[in-house]
């Protein structure tokens, strides 16, 4: 009889823990040729916070990780193409409750200024429609705004999101996508063979 209750309080302990809300806060300031983006990830009472700055150094060091790794890009293909399924899943059970966009631009003149601020409307409102595909948007957390700059040429955008999710739909998402990855053991396999076959030419120098 004691086991019983143990496992129903087991059970019931597992199923809050699923309860428990993810909320993803994601900000990119961006302007010119240099970015910014903070991260706060809070799971119950548990906060995270990073900022990452974006630019030709990142991108360096990214590729810098994906080599030491010896992951090619067809490699990269089919790991994403093996995520797919779990993080259409993921994006489903998702709801985004701010999606706040700013975007300023500028030309040399008021007629590039004007131009580029119609291109930069469309660029958003594609890129709106695209988020609205994967997660489910708020409609009064959604704001746009495209400023155009007659004075001086200038990019810049502000963008500001928050995603939430529970920890328990979040977890069967990865596990989604640890099943798929089993699934293609081949490509996993040639992977780490290639990294054993790396690793024994660094030893033997």
């Amino acid at each position: 009889m004691g086991w019983l209750i143990a496992a129903g309080c087991l059970a019931a302990a597992i199923l809050l823990l699923g309860l428990v809300p993810v909320r993803l806060h994601l900000r990119l300031n961006q302007a010119g040729l240099q970015a910014q983006v903070f991260v706060e990830l809070r799971v119950g009472w548990l906060r995270l916070t990073r900022a990452v700055a974006l630019g030709e150094r990142a991108r360096r060091r990214t590729e810098r990780v994906r080599r030491r790794l010896g992951l090619g890009r067809q490699d990269l293909r089919e790991l994403l193409a093996a995520s797919l399924p779990g993080l259409r899943y993921l994006g489903r059970a998702t709801r985004c409750a701010r999606f706040r966009v700013r975007v300023e631009v500028g030309g040399f003149d008021p007629c590039d200024s004007a131009l580029l601020a119609g291109f930069g409307w469309s660029a958003v409102y594609g890129l709106l429609a695209q988020l609205g595909r994967w997660v489910v948007l708020e409609p009064g957390g959604v704001a746009v705004a495209v400023v155009p700059s007659f004075h001086r040429p200038v990019l810049r955008t502000d963008v500001d999101c928050i995603l939430q999710v529970r920890l328990g739909k979040a977890t069967w998402a990865a596990g989604m996508v640890l099943r798929e990855a089993v699934r293609r053991r081949a490509r996993l396999t040639r992977i780490l063979q290639r990294q054993r076959r790396k690793g024994d030419r660094s030893g033997g120098r």
